[in-house]
């Protein structure tokens, strides 16, 4: 006599029992996966991020930043030979100290494969003339010393009218990623160039910064401090309204001294001017400004720029 249970189930429930049972296995494994992933993931490069999206074009294991970025124990005449030397205005950042400047730039590189510096430089950027109406930047003609100057009209900006437009946030930090690489890579690409950053606040409203705006500006503010320290030569705050002072003087005790020294904020359109005209030869200040010189997005590194965006 066979020693075997009766079998009490009948079909049907022997095949919803079944169901669960495979339902169960496969959450369970589906539960190894992820937790194999989440401790292998992070540890692995742009080859396997790539590899595993399907979207490997090259550029993400070829790039000079990601050779320089993979070296285990960089030597300065290694980053030279890669094309990344270690650049002057991170020493200067750091004090002085190559030591710790090298460790920094070894974090830049990091950050600069994981973006794709170059491929991005190397695409279309299409956003650029949907985003500049709504927030015009320029590179614009030397000032007297010699340096880039770089325009921001702070009191255009006008996020409500890119949602409009349908661009969203990260257009805009992509957007600001870009056009920090052109200025750096391109235009100004020896490392102990410096520029001279002009803010222009005219018409500037409060309502301004949304929400949106400022956590963008957050976010840009930490890439810039991160891995592009130093680069400014002076930032020229213009046409600033009467209580920007106030709000400069509540966050002055938190802004490093060499920072503040670089800062000048500029009352009245009249005041403005003058001291535009003290720190650019007229032939290169914009009309607009009581210059001579070509307005704002005709310069040449700013037509270059433009020309980039379409057809690169």
């Amino acid at each position: 006599e066979s020693n075997r249970a009766p079998d009490l189930l009948c079909p049907s429930t022997r095949r919803l029992a079944l169901a669960a049972a495979m339902r169960t296995l496969q959450i369970l494994l589906l539960a190894i996966t992820v937790t194999l992933l989440s401790r292998l993931l992070p540890r692995q490069g742009p080859r396997f991020w790539c590899s595993l999206l399907g979207r490997c074009d090259g550029s993400a294991t070829t790039t000079a930043s990601c050779r320089a970025a993979a070296l285990p124990t960089p030597t300065l005449e290694e980053l030279e030979a890669l094309g990344r030397p270690l650049p002057h205005y991170m020493i200067h950042a750091e004090g002085g100290d190559e030591g710790r400047a090298l460790v920094r730039w070894m974090k830049t590189l990091k950050w600069r494969c994981e973006i794709g510096d170059e491929s991005m430089l190397a695409r279309p950027h299409p956003n650029l003339e949907r985003i500049s109406p709504h927030f015009p930047q320029f590179l614009h003609l030397p000032d007297r010393a010699g340096r880039l100057t770089y325009w921001e009209l702070v009191g255009k900006l006008d996020e409500r009218a890119m949602r409009k437009h349908g661009l969203k946030p990260d257009d805009l930090f992509q957007h600001y990623i870009w056009s920090t690489l052109f200025t750096w890579d391109v235009a100004a690409g020896d490392d102990s160039q410096e520029v001279t950053v002009i803010a222009d606040f005219a018409d500037f409203r409060i309502s301004v910064l949304t929400p949106t705006v400022l956590k963008v500006f957050m976010r840009v503010a930490k890439v810039l401090r991160s891995h592009f320290p130093s680069r400014e030569h002076g930032i020229f705050v213009i046409n600033a309204p009467p209580w920007i002072e106030t709000a400069y003087k509540m966050v002055r005790p938190l802004i490093s001294e060499a920072q503040r020294e670089k800062v000048r904020v500029i009352h009245g359109r009249e005041q403005s001017e003058a001291a535009l005209r003290e720190l650019i030869h007229p032939s290169n200040l914009p009309p607009d400004y009581g210059g001579t010189g070509p307005p704002l997005g005709a310069s040449p590194w700013e037509l270059r720029k433009r020309e980039m965006a379409k057809h690169r």
